[in-house]
């Protein structure tokens, strides 16, 4: 599959994963209250934190290992198998922690039907294989099957979830998605791999220990002020602040989702072509994806803050006001994760520093504990929505200190400068319509239309050399 066609998937798929959440999101939200929302997103946390463990760098590390056996199908089944069987023996091993921590930790064991599911989703994630299919450029196949399955899940949510009683159905629901997803997957396997008698014999897990643990040492700490902040919430607050913190970043996570698929989908092919010595061509990719990421987020920041209280109304109800501000100080962390996965996650990991990707991790990992423990306590969810602001901004810096030490690539300073200078038009927009309308529905969705017209506008026919208007002409030409 073509690098234009993988990001076509993978920014469809990233897009259906913003576009169904705005769908049952603000319906879970009204149905089920700040409190219940709160425990969803903190059994959701506990879940994918313990998924993390378990991973132990795998998604990082499986993509890169993969996409160097993409024409080699002996090679890549026994490497499967070998990072297969290390992450399912971690996620028996933590299930069974996790299910031992239920009956020890009060916060747990007040919600202990809810908890219980959890750990059957957490179980149920080996099975994903999201690592495997995006080393393999399978970027149509995930979409697809999101697609159907989400699909789906939207129905049920509608059907099943009808009070603040049903909340528990809801990881219910996931347990389901998960099921369906694994079936997806062990199909298509089949023919991406060589499923016989043989498949676990000869295996050599131990000389994947030591990458892994670089990278899941990266990731763990990564996971201190990227997962663990809703957990730290949830013990040092309570559920309402989890609530509206978690209201608040998860609009944030579903944007940068869409752009991360971007970056995600690019990477089998950066892989590619520093392993065969194609410098020049690499750098020119970063600097695609380094415009493309620039030039959205920016304006996505903007309409962001400035529009915040009217994105909560919208969707969420005037009861939850106080995720207002939270989204407001994390809308920058668009920008910055964007910048962090050029910097970080594809020169920094196709040159495989995994050492300079660690220490920049530890350094927010630092920062995020020292200001969680001074922050939220007093401020709660703007304490945390601070500590993430300044701990992802931290390691952004971080990373792009470590890629200039090595590599060099031309051009992005004046891209990024110019990227900036032209928020304006934006704030322009946000500031007039927000005086002269008066509805939050009508004004919201005016400010909308006018600055996606003008996006279009500036790349098609203001800014010389637009990648934007390259890949539009692009697409129209293929139609």
């Amino acid at each position: 599959m073509s690098v234009k066609n993988s990001i076509f998937y993978n920014v469809l798929l990233a897009i259906s994963q913003v576009f169904f959440p705005l769908i049952t999101f603000p319906y879970l939200a009204r149905t089920l209250g700040p409190e219940h929302v709160g425990a969803l997103n903190f059994a959701e946390s506990m879940a994918k934190y313990f998924v993390m463990l378990a991973a132990l760098g795998i998604p990082i590390y499986g993509i890169r290992e993969i996409a160097k056996l993409q024409n080699k199908i002996e090679e890549r089944t026994k490497l499967f198998t070998e990072i297969f069987t290390i992450n399912f023996i971690c996620t028996i091993g933590l299930a069974f922690l996790f299910f031992i921590g239920i009956h020890l930790v009060p916060q747990l064991l007040t919600e202990k039907e809810l908890f219980y599911w959890t750990v059957v989703y957490f179980i149920l994630q080996v099975f994903y294989l999201e690592w495997f299919f995006n080393g393999m450029d399978q970027f149509r196949f995930i979409a697809i099957r999101q697609f159907i399955i989400r699909f789906f899940f939207i129905v049920f949510v509608f059907v099943l979830i009808k009070s603040k009683l049903d909340y528990v159905n809801y990881m219910k629901m996931q347990v389901g998605l998960n099921v369906l997803i694994a079936i997806f997957n062990y199909n298509s396997l089949k023919k991406l791999i060589n499923i016989d008698q043989h498949l676990f014999k000869g295996l050599d897990l131990k000389k994947h220990l030591k990458p892994l643990l670089y990278l899941f040492l990266t990731i763990f700490s990564i996971s201190i002020y990227f997962s663990l902040d809703t957990i730290l919430l949830g013990f040092l607050a309570n559920n309402e602040s989890v609530g509206y913190y978690s209201t608040a970043l998860k609009l944030n996570k579903l944007i940068i989702a869409v752009f991360s698929a971007i970056t995600v989908a690019v990477f089998p092919s950066l892989i590619g072509l520093y392993q065969n010595g194609e410098i020049d061509k690499f750098k020119e990719y970063i600097r695609q994806v380094f415009f493309v990421l620039i030039s959205i987020s920016i304006p996505a920041v903007t309409i962001l803050i400035l529009c915040a209280q009217e994105i909560v109304h919208l969707l969420f109800s005037t009861s939850f006001d106080r995720a207002i501000l939270p989204l407001q100080i994390t809308a920058p962390l668009i920008l910055i994760v964007s910048l962090s996965s050029i910097f970080g996650f594809q020169i920094l990991s196709a040159f495989s520093k995994d050492r300079q990707i660690l220490y920049s991790a530890i350094i927010g990992m630092v920062i995020s504990i020292i200001l969680s423990i001074l922050l939220v306590p007093h401020f709660k969810e703007v304490g945390e929505a601070i500590t993430i602001l300044i701990t992802e901004l931290s390691v952004c810096l971080s990373f792009i200190y470590f890629t200039n030490k090595y590599f060099t690539i031309d051009g992005l300073y004046k891209m990024f400068i110019t990227g900036i200078a032209s928020l304006l038009p934006y704030v322009l927009f946000a500031i007039i319509f927000k005086t002269i309308i008066a509805d939050d529905v009508l004004r919201l969705t005016t400010i909308i239309i006018i600055s996606a017209v003008w996006f279009f506008i500036y790349h098609m026919f203001l800014v010389k050399d637009s990648y934007i208007k390259v890949y539009i002409n692009d697409f129209i030409e293929r139609k």
